[in-house]
């Protein structure tokens, strides 16, 4: 069947339907150049509301496993690929792309000149687009263009009720913004017990949990959308050791007196080279954000920690005197490099100094 994604300019790209044919989606376009790891991207809760363009050039080759997700169903509303494989080559029980995307009705387009479409919102901007059948009526398009809302996405994907894995280390809450699994992983391997909470606890709340560290993890939308949450993000930076991941950084840097804005194109891919200033080194970092955060007005209190070397803006924080680190990207990847595993070590000797001055 024909599909077609429509821009809200008027511009118009045509593919083959995939996944549900019958589901119309509308959402922000933006493109990911990560070569693995497609299921992990389309499960990332950072993708709700957002159209996902796939410039890797066949995808699905090697199937979709219940393993691999990143939260327990694909929150992207759609997906865009050149390329698919209809059957997948593994030595595992494999699932196809397509019957994976029809299982949880989601619409993909396939057949698409992804390197076209990309330098197309590279050169426009990132916007919102609606994908569909293409004998969809004009004002069915139109329809859904308009009922695009972002502005609620954090309240939808965060956890309802908190949940809790228990280990022999020190306790941490992650605020579920949009948590990926493989934070909750990180931060287990390291013998950390979680506790995950929904977006909206309190200050009290969060008190009452008696948290050695907390972890603000990422999650979708704006950031200046979210000012109620501001702060029991300020009294976890002013009373516990705090690790801000993507929009967490975001939220800390806003509860601090910054302010964010948005990148043309955001930065989406497992690719992307930031400079770590304390150690010197340079990292190749997985990333899914739309906005960064503006540095000046923190800079008496916090030093820069990370850099991104593609367009240098602010990838991380760490506060001059208390136990605060904040980074843009994702240091968990899923998928994406390891390369920024050792700063879940350094949250966890943030935890652990202070869990030792509390008791000392």
């Amino acid at each position: 069947m024909k599909g077609l994604l429509r821009f809200a300019d008027g511009t118009q790209f045509e593919g083959t339907l995939i996944g549900d044919t019958e589901k119309i989606a509308a959402g922000e376009v933006v493109f990911n150049t990560a070569m693995t790891g497609y299921q992990e991207i389309l499960t990332d809760p950072s993708y709700y509301g957002q159209i996902v363009v796939l410039t890797y050039p066949l995808i699905g080759n090697y199937g979709t496993f219940a393993e691999a997700a990143e939260s327990l169903f694909p929150w992207a509303e759609a997906v865009i690929v050149k390329d698919y494989a209809r059957i997948p080559s593994h030595f595992g029980g494999a699932e196809s792309f397509d019957s994976y995307l029809k299982r949880y009705h989601k619409v993909g387009l396939a057949g698409v000149d992804t390197r076209e479409l990309t330098l197309y919102i590279r050169s426009a901007g990132t916007q919102h687009a609606v994908l569909a059948s293409a004998d969809t009526p004009a004002s069915v398009l139109e329809e859904a263009m308009a009922a695009i809302d972002l502005s609620k996405s954090v309240y939808a994907v965060t956890t309802p009720e908190p949940y809790h894995v228990e280990h022999e280390g020190p306790h941490v809450v992650v605020i579920d913004y949009g948590a990926k699994n493989s934070i909750m992983e990180q931060l287990g391997v390291r013998g950390m017990s979680v506790t995950v909470v929904p977006c909206t606890i309190t200050p009290t709340e969060l008190d009452g949990y008696h948290p050695d560290g907390v972890v603000l993890s990422n999650g979708p939308g704006d950031p200046s959308l979210f000012t109620d949450l501001l702060p029991t993000v300020k009294h976890c930076v002013d009373h516990y050791p705090t690790l801000g991941i993507c929009l967490g950084h975001q939220l800390i840097g806003l509860a601090e007196g910054a302010h964010t804005y948005p990148l043309k194109f955001g930065h989406h891919g497992a690719n992307h080279p930031l400079m770590d200033h304390k150690t010197g080194k340079v990292l190749i970092t997985s990333q899914n954000h739309g906005y960064a955060v503006e540095a000046a007005p923190l800079l008496d209190r916090y030093q820069i920690r990370l850099t991104n070397l593609h367009d240098q803006t602010v990838e991380g924080f760490q506060h001059r005197e208390k136990p605060v680190l904040t980074v843009q990207h994702h240091p968990e990847a899923g998928p994406g490099p390891w390369d920024s595993h050792y700063l879940f070590d350094e949250f966890l000797t943030m935890v652990r100094e202070g869990r030792e001055a509390q008791h000392a």
